[in-house]
């Protein structure tokens, strides 16, 4: 139903870092494929909500075809940010990242470095869909079709969360001529890992008739370890510190079991049902992080962490050929549990209450101080979403194509989370009320309703030329309970001494557990737009002006307002944030289709942000708003075939991402400066890829060099920031080449590659070496039983070392 312009003929790959002809890929096994003059095949996206080529699509986006991700060896989003230029990962692991993603679009962040592990209570500034599914929750890349990366909000179609862009992972659909299949064994060794990788996948495509078909992937990953501590406590049978240590090699291993199973039925012609099952499994040890001040890839952990999760995806689709418009229904329900244990050790030491309200009254009514200080984190996530969408595609005999949709998202959200100080209750000779050595507990409980109208209307008054103007108009209601208890310091402070309380004041004597709470329900609406205009200077060029909206709902927070660590009531909620972004941009190809290029240039508004923060008393985790910021920068991409053998892939960004006023924390504090940069973001990032192939023998053998760097960003607000202490820190420019080199014969493909080819250890995220590292001059000193090394620093997360392996696949 799409009107087709004269550049659907034109070279339509956006594939940075991979494979020009292998990019190319159709949405379904039956579709028609198009070649350009040079024999590279277009790529077909559903970016508008209406399925058409990448090279029509009037703003910024990127395509990556499914053979070439698993060709590449692209097979999570870790690897795959590597490949887009622009696109930044806040990488703190496999574990961290299944709590919130981390991923970063067009300059917008504001969190500090290393708080992934706290679950935020409003959407992700990038949105992330499974097919038509909205995600909280990075997965595994397996058996897909493509992935589409739209740069800029994208509220209009998507919706909220969707601040600073949108992903969308599409899986290959079942198909109904044959039966087919793919089998696939990876193994791989880690520099200073103690085991092997490996890496199975198997993937099934069964027609059952002419209009009816199944298909399934099933994969499972196991990654050793390369992390060492000599710090792990040893604890006794009724988990009290000893006071001894142990050491414990390659505690950072993971393994994933992911499987994916799609039901396809034709009952007319013009009617097209998919349902869909994915489940995914996550065990991960361990921490992606090591310890400044020590060597190597070592850790001071006391624990060795834990994260498991298990997500489940189900989805209904149904296209129907109405006649003068296609409709469209797609139903969605997820499900995502999650557990965790953390080890706080570290944290607590050097937290500015640590010391005087608890360390130094050890022992104070008789109780005895533990053997050494072992602090864990337990917690709990669990997310359920229910979504569903109707949209009416059609066009008109007057050059107009239109698009409506009616939407409805439901979440709710349940999170716990304990830090048990192991020895606490003997040290202050307490009964806990809540539970044995429980310091600190979070309850949070948030329900979101979000009803949503949009459209988008297109009007071509010649054929070079579109003009769009699309709008959505929502309502969302948000309510959120956030409790805080502080059960050892209520029953120590007041109830044993009656000196003073430790929850809310109104509490006391009343919850011996240290209580405090706070929740709110709020309702939302707005109207959000985007406007558009396009122009095809000729067959090969295509000029846009886009401007769009972004959008996300605030909400509550519960955090004491009374008593010892009481916060100030404005931390209490937080207001919603929204983005508009102005940008134009050209893109066409060169030299007979020789060159595909596209070069944008943006700047986005980005008013009353919202940032995760610790809270300045007692350091709960807390939304809040800063007052505004901005982004703005160019994005460049080039691919061109050097020869018939050799192509040349470059992406290049520049961005500029800073305060606009002065951050002000919500009780007075001063928290940044205007021109201040945003954390988190680094001003300038390229990737760029070589690829050969040539026939060789009865079978073509293809090799890939790829490079991406990232220049140097800080993780927090500087010095004066009232939170400079708990986030900031500097991290240096990161280069990681990759190559590899495949033979592939008939059926069966060899590959040998390597991963961070050069073995550099660089960093990817920090928690801020503010509260740490101390002045021992000064008289400065750490509180409790820490470590023997005076000046160690702040957990560094890093890049995972050199990487080689050989992956073997048969394809029937």
């Amino acid at each position: 139903m799409f009107k087709p312009s004269k550049l659907r003929t034109a070279i339509c790959c956006a594939c940075i870092g991979l494979p020009l002809s292998a990019i190319a890929q159709s949405d379904s096994p039956e579709a028609q494929e198009e070649k350009n003059a040079n024999n590279v095949e277009t790529i077909s996206v559903t970016a508008t909500r209406r399925e058409t080529s990448i090279q029509e699509v009037p703003y910024s986006i990127s395509a990556y075809g499914g053979q070439a991700l698993a060709e590449s060896g692209v097979t999570d989003f870790s690897a795959l940010a590597r490949s887009i230029p622009g696109l930044v990962l806040s990488d703190v692991g496999r574990g961290k990242n299944g709590i919130s993603s981390g991923i970063i679009m067009r300059g917008l962040n504001l969190t500090g470095g290393a708080q992934e592990d706290f679950a935020m209570t409003t959407d992700p500034v990038v949105s992330v869909y499974l097919g038509e599914t909205p995600l909280f929750a990075n997965l595994e890349l397996r058996d897909m079709n493509r992935v589409e990366v739209l740069k800029g909000p994208q509220s209009t179609l998507y919706g909220s969360g969707s601040l600073g862009g949108t992903m969308r992972y599409i899986p290959n659909k079942p198909d109904f001529k044959k039966f087919s299949g793919n089998v696939k064994a990876d193994v791989s060794t880690t520099d200073h890992a103690g085991d092997l990788n490996h890496d199975m996948e198997l993937t099934l495509n069964l027609p059952i008739s002419d209009t009816f078909a199944l298909r399934g992937v099933v994969t499972q990953l196991e990654n050793s370890g390369y992390i060492d501590s000599d710090y792990i406590a040893v604890l006794d049978d009724n988990n009290q510190p000893t006071g001894e240590y142990t050491n414990a090699e390659d505690i950072n291993d993971e393994k994933v079991t992911m499987a994916r199973l799609s039901a396809r039925w034709l009952p007319t012609q013009s009617t097209d049902i998919l349902l869909t099952y994915n489940y995914q499994k996550d065990d991960v040890h361990g921490s992606a992080a090591t310890s400044e001040g020590l060597e190597g890839y070592q850790t001071a952990a006391k624990l060795i962490e834990q994260f498991e999760r298990e997500t489940s995806i189900t989805s209904l689709v149904i296209d129907h050929d109405l006649g003068f418009a296609d409709l469209t229904s797609a139903t969605s329900i997820t499900n995502n549990d999650a557990e965790s244990l953390y080890d706080q050790s570290y944290n607590y030491g050097f937290s500015s209450w640590w010391g005087p309200y608890y360390v130094a009254y050890y022992g104070y009514t008789g109780g005895t101080a533990p053997a050494a200080e072992v602090i864990g984190g337990e917690k709990t996530y669990t997310t359920d979403t229910f979504t569903q969408e109707f949209r009416l595609a059609g066009t008109t005999d007057s050059n107009i194509d239109w698009l409506a949709g009616l939407y409805y998202n439901s979440v709710d959200f349940d999170a716990e989370a304990y830090d048990i100080v192991y020895g606490l209750d003997e040290a202050f000779n307490i009964t806990n009320p809540l539970d044995t050595d429980i310091g600190y507990a979070n309850i949070q409980h948030t329900e979101f309703e979000d009803y949503a109208l949009f459209g988008e209307v297109t009007y071509y008054p010649t054929d070079n030329l579109s003009i769009t103007a699309g709008l959505r108009y929502f309502e969302q209601t948000f309510y959120a309970k956030q409790e805080v208890l502080l059960p050892a310091c209520e029953e120590f402070w007041y109830t044993t001494l009656g000196f003073f309380t430790c929850g809310d004041t109104e509490n006391a004597g009343i919850d011996p557990r240290g209580y405090a709470a706070g929740e709110d329900e709020k309702d939302f609406d707005d109207l959000l737009y985007r406007f558009n205009l396009a122009y095809d200077f000729d067959l090969d060029t295509k000029f846009y002006v886009n401007i769009s909206q972004g959008f996300r709902h605030g909400g509550a927070n519960g955090l004491p307002t009374t008593g010892i660590f009481a916060e100030s009531e404005e931390y209490l909620f937080f207001e919603p944030d929204k983005t508009t972004n102005y940008e134009v941009g050209i893109k066409g190809n060169l030299l007979d289709s020789a060159v595909y290029y596209s070069a944008t240039a943006f700047y986005i508004d980005w008013e009353d942000p919202i940032l995760l923060v610790q809270s300045p008393a007692g350091g709960f985790p807390a939304m809040i708003n800063a007052q505004e910021a901005e982004s703005k920068g160019i994005e460049v991409e080039v691919n061109a075939t050097l020869t018939d053998t050799l192509k040349l892939n470059v992406g290049y960004t520049y961005t500029s991402a800073q305060l606009t006023e002065d951050f002000i924390a919500p009780d007075g504090s001063f928290a940044g400066a205007a021109g201040e940069s945003l954390p988190g973001i680094p001003e300038q990032t390229l990737v760029s890829s070589l690829i050969y192939s040539q026939e060789f023998g009865a079978g073509m053998l293809s090799a890939q060099l790829g490079v991406s760097y990232k220049g140097e960003f800080k993780t927090g607000f500087d010095d004066p920031s009232l939170f400079y202490e708990t986030g900031f820190d500097e991290i240096s420019s990161s280069t990681l080449w990759n190559a590899n080199i495949r033979y592939k014969q008939d059926a069966w493909s060899v590959s040998l590659y390597a991963e961070n080819l050069f073995n550099a250890d660089d960093a990817t995220a920090s928690d801020g070496d503010g509260k740490y590292i101390i002045d021992e001059a000064a008289g400065e000193s750490k509180a409790g039983e820490q470590y023997d090394i005076a000046q160690l620093g702040d957990q560094r997360y890093r890049v995972r070392p050199r990487t080689v392996g050989v992956s073997f696949s048969y394809a029937f």
